[in-house]
């Protein structure tokens, strides 16, 4: 059964630090670590839309500020932006 997308996830990979909270609370394990580094030279998150359901864990797990936009959908598939103020 197809489930919807009640948004869409943006990451920034370089403002990510690569802390793993997000990928730690992702159920649906759409979020990894990846092989390779941001200019900060850490391994940012990477994430997966086809495996993303857009629940928004992620986005209020992560602690740094424009690391990940949530893009929320409304009825009509209009999008709303949320990012952290800064």
């Amino acid at each position: 059964m197809y489930v919807q997308a009640r948004s869409r996830i943006e990451v920034n990979r370089e403002e990510c630090t690569g802390c793993g909270y997000c990928v730690e609370s992702c159920e649906r394990k759409a979020l990894k670590i990846s092989a390779v580094m941001n200019h900060y030279g850490v391994y940012p998150v990477q994430h997966q839309d086809e495996v993303c359901q857009g629940c928004g864990t992620c986005y209020y797990f992560c602690p740094e500020p424009r690391a990940i936009t949530l893009h929320r959908m409304d009825a009509h598939d209009q999008e709303e932006r949320y990012a952290p103020a800064a």
